[in-house]
């Protein structure tokens, strides 16, 4: 079903839904496009695939472009995203020279400069803007955890970067020091009403994990990510083993692959290994939003053992599920895990031990917490605020008269 704004009244109230349609009246006819590197696996794709719908609901003119490239321009980019989140790597001239060629190639193929704005999501189709003329204003939304960035690849990203008009991040700590242009701070969101978020019956939930060989009568630890270097699955699996010798639980380990990701099909390849040598462990990878649902509905506790993380929307799915979550101290995470109070923050494999046993026995705490967890998603990190965000950042670059621009600097 097409998204329509009208739909998410049940969920944050008419008042939300009414501001919305004012802050937005001011922009109806206004051309927007968004571009990325893929259209599905991973929360960008996710994000776009609601968001866009309703900013044409608004009357917002808006596209959505998916950029293509060779495996060597994919290799160089996840090369990139890692080196922005702390990996020594380096843009030799050869990688430079083949990724500036694809973003020339997607630049002839992707006719944008006629736009209102233009919203470059991440470093795949950064360099894009070097082949228009500025007459339009450009936008890029990194969604990567930029805290500790290797500074030498950074430096040859800059110069680019400095070309827009605007950049969107995720949280405070991602800002990018040096530059001139404003810096927004804009969280992602999850889609209360998609096929992976909608509330579905306790029973259907059960039979779709029973189909995958999920013990039903044992409670159910998991980790739901893209299998990455970056998501501490591998450590997930060490407090399992522990976890295990004082409750009789079991793991599962659920994990998409994104198009624009080469290192996915080998990380996953080393956990099923891994996997194999520890009872009751689970891997699964495939693209089912309904079976994501059903196993953060349903688990007992979930992890997010991440090394860096630009947000983790899985963190916010399963906390409008009113599951707790155990979730490292980096990136996006402790805006969604208030730390005893929507859930733990873990600071080392035996505090994650200790916490995770600690909610597996106490099912009032656990209650509580997915209760207070629930109600934080809904007030933070649904689409209808991150799209109201969105609103009062075009209306910034386009302002109305005794307009209330209210996106965070």
């Amino acid at each position: 079903m097409i998204p329509k704004l009208v739909d998410y009244t049940k969920i944050v109230g008419k008042d939300i839904i009414e501001a919305i349609k004012k802050d937005a009246e001011p922009l109806h006819g206004k051309h927007i496009v968004h571009i990325n590197a893929t259209s599905s696996g991973g929360g960008v794709a996710e994000i776009l695939n609601t968001l866009v719908f309703l900013m044409n609901d608004l009357k917002i003119d808006t596209g959505w472009r998916v950029i293509v490239g060779a495996q060597s321009f994919f290799k160089i980019t996840k090369g990139i995203h890692n080196a922005l989140q702390g990996q020594k790597w380096d843009m030799s001239e050869k990688r430079k020279a083949i990724y500036l060629e694809y973003c020339e190639r997607n630049s002839l193929i992707n006719h944008v400069a006629e736009h209102d704005m233009v919203i470059i999501h991440d470093p795949q189709p950064l360099a894009m803007i070097r082949h228009f003329e500025k007459k339009t204003k450009w936008i890029w939304r990194c969604h990567i955890d930029l805290s500790r960035p290797y500074q030498p690849t950074l430096d040859v990203l800059v110069p680019y970067i400095k070309k827009y008009d605007g950049i969107i991040i995720s949280s405070k700590k991602f800002r990018i020091k040096g530059l001139k242009q404003p810096q927004f701070i804009i969280p992602p969101s999850i889609d209360p009403l998609s096929r992976k978020n909608i509330r579905i019956p306790h029973l259907q939930a059960k039979r779709l994990l029973s189909k995958k060989g999920i013990d039903m009568d044992k409670p159910i630890i998991c980790q739901i990510s893209r299998f990455d270097p970056w998501k501490g699955t591998f450590g997930v699996v060490k407090m399992y083993e522990k976890i295990k010798e004082k409750i009789d639980c079991q793991l599962v380990l659920m994990g998409d692959m994104a198009t624009d990701d080469p290192q996915g099909p080998m990380i996953y390849h080393q956990v099923k290994e891994k996997s194999k040598l520890i009872p009751g462990i689970t891997t699964l990878t495939e693209r089912n939003d309904l079976l994501v649902n059903a196993l953060q509905q349903e688990s007992a506790v979930i992890f997010q053992n991440s090394k860096r993380e630009g947000f983790a929307l899985t963190v916010s799915e399963a906390m409008w599920k009113k599951t707790p979550v155990l979730g490292t101290n980096v990136g996006g995470i402790p805006l969604q895990i208030l730390d005893g109070k929507t859930g733990f923050i873990i600071h080392n494999k035996n505090d994650g031990i200790n916490k995770a046993i600690k909610l597996l026995k106490d099912d009032a705490l656990r209650k509580r917490l997915g209760e207070a967890a629930h109600q934080h998603v809904k007030n933070h990190f649904l689409i209808t605020r991150h799209l109201h965000d969105y609103i009062k950042l075009i209306n910034r670059y386009y302002p109305q008269p005794n307009l209330n621009d209210a996106v965070m600097k």
